[in-house]
């Protein structure tokens, strides 16, 4: 582990803490998706609405450098991703399957192993509790799509969904399940 990696404090982000840092996650759910490479367009006035929702279904991690929030995941049961095409993989159980909804790192702390070590927080805190893990990537997102693969996901599924460029603006995008096992079934 790098020095950088060893400064970081990870903190479990729950529906108790999560009020706490609210406003620094929003800030960083706007920074991470509405600007850089992979941009689209997400409305400041519904961002909170749609995180509030994330963590009342589920948990995170949060990864603070100093006093930076230089990340946050956030994960929940596969069940409560209604786009998942759970008739067409059978082998995944949507309720022993952890879904990493969002993962989120500022541009600021980008290619330093936060993501990594997020993702790899949420997958150690969960094999007790689920079988197999899926996440969902912008198949542009090409930097994402090569650390899940040397995390062990692999593609399973895609699908398509319509986002915002800007306000009226809209373009479809092609996200991509990408699937893990954490454990066999006992």
């Amino acid at each position: 582990m790098n020095e950088a990696m060893r400064m970081n404090r990870l903190y479990t982000l729950d529906q108790f803490n999560y009020p706490k840092f609210r406003g620094k996650i929003i800030d960083l759910y706007l920074h991470a998706f509405t600007s850089g490479e992979y941009v689209q367009y997400i409305d400041p006035r519904t961002a909170g609405s749609t995180l509030d929702a994330l963590v009342r279904k589920g948990w995170g991690i949060m990864v603070f450098l100093g006093d930076r929030l230089a990340g946050v995941a956030m994960a929940m049961s596969l069940l409560h991703d209604v786009d998942f095409p759970a008739a067409e993989l059978p082998a995944i159980p949507p309720e022993r399957t952890l879904y990493i909804s969002e993962v989120m790192v500022h541009a600021d702390f980008r290619g330093r192993g936060v993501a990594r070590q997020m993702v790899n927080d949420l997958l150690e805190g969960s094999a007790d509790s689920f079988t197999d893990v899926v996440i969902r990537v912008w198949d542009r997102n090409e930097p994402a799509l090569a650390l899940y693969s040397k995390l062990g996901f692999q593609p399973v599924a895609s699908i398509r969904q319509t986002k915002l460029k800007a306000p009226g603006r809209p373009f479809e995008m092609r996200k991509i399940y990408l699937h893990r096992c954490l454990r066999s079934v006992d």
